[in-house]
């Protein structure tokens, strides 16, 4: 490797250095120095990305923290829970839990066999049987039997399509245009069952209840 002679900065002795060399101590004081290469690198700028973020609350807790907008999972910082971030569709046979921060939908041959299932919104055209936890809305689009309950925002299910569940349900308001049979239903906020709906509970509960001309509700309250 050639070799180039280098003066040092210190006492001004010279020696002959590999001309690549990044750093060094002078042979006479015992100075160390850099090379002229390394000093101009060292003064060289990183411009790095800038990195899109969004706010994640914790389902499991509540925290509020800022993950990148690109992020397919992540864990809360307080409680250390996994956060799926991106959407998951159910086409086949599912046994574990699963936690969303995204979209789920049971497709209709997907059968969600956990114990519990929680998203942002839940398309369900197949089978189910856990709880299922929709933040902002639980579609049902087939015939679905539930031994757990159901919460969430906004319960719709279509016509044709049916909710049967072992426990109660609760939601901020309901479309019913199928069929929910259920121990209780209860809503926060507007009922309302369409003309082929059929609601069949033991217990209703609501703030504004609309029943169309052709539809059945039957409860004890």
């Amino acid at each position: 490797m050639r070799k180039i002679e280098v003066v040092c900065p210190e006492c001004g002795g010279t020696q002959m250095e590999s001309e690549n060399f990044i750093s060094t101590v002078c042979r006479g004081c015992g100075h160390y120095f850099k090379s002229e290469r390394a000093k101009e690198t060292g003064r060289k700028k990183v411009r790095r990305a800038l990195v899109q973020k969004r706010e994640l609350t914790c389902a499991e807790c509540g925290s509020v923290q800022e993950v990148a907008a690109e992020a397919l999972s992540s864990t809360c910082l307080d409680c250390g829970r996994h956060l799926e971030l991106g959407h998951r569709e159910i086409s086949g046979e599912f046994l574990g839990n699963l936690s969303l921060e995204g979209d789920l939908k049971i497709g209709p041959k997907g059968n969600f066999g956990g114990s519990r299932a929680r998203a942002v919104r839940i398309v369900v055209q197949g089978r189910a049987s856990g709880f299922l936890e929709a933040a902002e809305c639980l579609r049902v689009e087939g015939k679905v039997k539930l031994r757990a309950g159901a919460s969430g925002g906004k319960l719709e299910i279509q016509a044709g399509a049916a909710l049967e569940t072992g426990e109660p349900v609760q939601f901020a308001s309901g479309e019913i245009e199928g069929e929910l049979r259920c121990p209780e239903a209860r809503f926060t906020g507007p009922l309302r069952v369409g003309p082929q709906g059929v609601l069949m509970a033991e217990k209703v509960s609501f703030t504004e209840l609309t029943v169309e001309e052709g539809a059945r509700v039957r409860s004890v309250v």
